[in-house]
C-alpha cells in the first residue's frame, strides 16, 4: 500500500484531458490503497478493450468497501454523492456497482498506466456483460446491444468463443430465460460482425 503513489497518480489524473487514460490513472491510484483490488469494468473496460471512444461515462470498480477504505477515499479528497464519489480537482465519478466481477478475475489483465497499472476486467467477461445488458429489451437494439456489437466488431479475433458459448450455457441452466436471450442475441451479433468481416460461422 502506497498513498504517495496514490497521491501523484491522481495528480497525474487531475491534469490529464483524455478521458480514458485519467480514469486508468485514478483505477491505479485506487489499487494502491484499496483493502481489495478494485477491477475496471463497465464502460471504461469497453473504451479500453475496443479502443473506441464510449459515451460520458462513470469510472466502474468492482471491489468490496470496507469502513477503512471510505475513510482512505476521503482522505485523498474523495467525496461521497449519492452512489458516487467525486473529486474537487479531477473531472470524475467513480462508483462501486458490485463487490466482484461476474465472471473469472484470472482473465483479468493489468494496464501500465503512469507509475502504476489498473486492473481490468478480462475481455471474454466484458462481452458476456454486454451481452446480458443488451437483454434489458432483446427487440430493440439499444445502447446496450451497441455496445455488445462494438465489442465483437473490435476484437472478434480475439475473444474465446469456447468460454463465452460455456458461459451462457451455465447461465441458461442457472436463470433459464435470460440465458435463451443471451444466446439469440450472441448469434445475431455474431452473425452480423461475421458477414461485415467475410468471417465463415465458428464451429
Amino acid at each position: 500500500m502506497s498513498v504517495s503513489k496514490a497521491r501523484k497518480l491522481l495528480r497525474l489524473a487531475r491534469d490529464e484531458r483524455e478521458r480514458l487514460t485519467r480514469h486508468l490513472l485514478v483505477a491505479s491510484a485506487l489499487r494502491e490503497v484499496l483493502s481489495n483490488d478494485p477491477i475496471v469494468v463497465g464502460g471504461t473496460a469497453e473504451e479500453y478493450w475496443t479502443a473506441a471512444e464510449y459515451h460520458e461515462t462513470d469510472l466502474d470498480l468492482c471491489a468490496p468497501l470496507t469502513r477503512g477504505d471510505r475513510t482512505t477515499l476521503g482522505g485523498l479528497g474523495f467525496r461521497p454523492e449519492g452512489r458516487h464519489w467525486t473529486h474537487p480537482k479531477i473531472n470524475i465519478a467513480v462508483e462501486f456497482p458490485d463487490s466482484r466481477i461476474d465472471g473469472d478475475e484470472a482473465r483479468t489483465i493489468e494496464a501500465p498506466t503512469g507509475p502504476g497499472s489498473a486492473r481490468i476486467i478480462g475481455l471474454d467477461d466484458l462481452y458476456i456483460d454486454r451481452l446480458r445488458q443488451s437483454t434489458i429489451d432483446e427487440r430493440r437494439e439499444g445502447v446496450e446491444f451497441q455496445s455488445a456489437l462494438a465489442v465483437v466488431a473490435a476484437r472478434y479475433e480475439d475473444i474465446d468463443w469456447p468460454y463465452v458459448r460455456r458461459r451462457i450455457e451455465e447461465i441458461s441452466e442457472s436463470e433459464g430465460r435470460l440465458g435463451d436471450s443471451m444466446k439469440r442475441l450472441d448469434s445475431k451479433i455474431r452473425r452480423r460482425v461475421r458477414a461485415s468481416l467475410g468471417r465463415p460461422r465458428l464451429p
